[in-house]
């Protein structure tokens, strides 16, 4: 951010688990309004949902590859929700990062080029070399897509994240047109590397990188207790 590198802000993890999507969802939006009266910390959030699939405010119908029907017959739901893209997929295994922060540098394409850059670096922490593509978020491995992006910003507080395929199956991406690119290649972390990954070891890889990469102190909260 603009933090001094002597005295870097603090930033709140917080390890949802597994959580329900609206959940998650409804609990990011109390967090922005926290910032947004004045009384908010940045925050990063640590989730993983069950099979969802979500589309962003310019997604549609068209980015479904089945009728809607489909979706809660084979146990997905379907959300639409305020992030910026199309379509995505979430399953267990990802690994699911929500900043929730007020920005002080005002620069869109600067924060998501960094917070995208620190996915580049945890790929690298792996021996797999991650790649950006000019004006298409995410992040590719081998030239298919691992990474999923996209945030919603109001006031210059930002929401939403990434969605970082490590252990999952895949198969809800199955049912979507991921990124309105009918031809996209979806892959994950254990697919390219050959075997599953601790994820407790890649969600602390992951927050010091990103920690580093904004100018942050990370301060680990148990939240489980803190917001029943």
């Amino acid at each position: 951010m603009s933090h001094s590198l002597s005295n870097p802000a603090q930033l709140v993890v917080e390890d949802w688990g597994l959580l329900d999507y609206r959940q998650a969802f409804d609990r990011q939006a109390d967090l922005v309004q926290s910032h947004l009266v004045g009384q908010g910390v940045d925050t990063l959030v640590l989730v993983e949902h069950p099979p969802t699939v979500t589309l962003g405010r310019r997604g549609s119908e068209a980015d479904l590859r089945f009728a809607e029907p489909v979706y809660s017959i084979r146990g997905v739901s379907l959300q639409s929700i305020n992030r910026g893209g199309l379509a995505t997929a979430h399953e267990p295994g990802q690994l699911v990062a929500y900043p929730v922060l007020a920005l002080q540098r005002k620069d869109v394409r600067w924060f998501a080029r960094t917070f995208l850059g620190a996915i580049v670096s945890l790929l690298g922490d792996y021996g797999l070399e991650g790649r950006l593509k000019d004006g298409e978020p995410g992040v590719w491995v081998n030239d298919r897509k691992i990474c999923s992006f996209g945030i919603a910003l109001k006031k210059w507080v930002c929401s939403h994240g990434i969605a970082l395929n490590v252990n999952n199956d895949l198969t809800t991406f199955d049912m979507i047109i991921p990124c309105g690119r009918p031809q996209e290649i979806v892959t994950s972390m254990a697919r390219e590397l050959g075997g599953e990954l601790p994820m407790a070891e890649l969600r602390e890889r992951f927050v010091g990188n990103f920690a580093e990469a904004f100018d942050y102190c990370p301060v680990n909260l148990e939240t489980a207790a803190i917001r029943e």
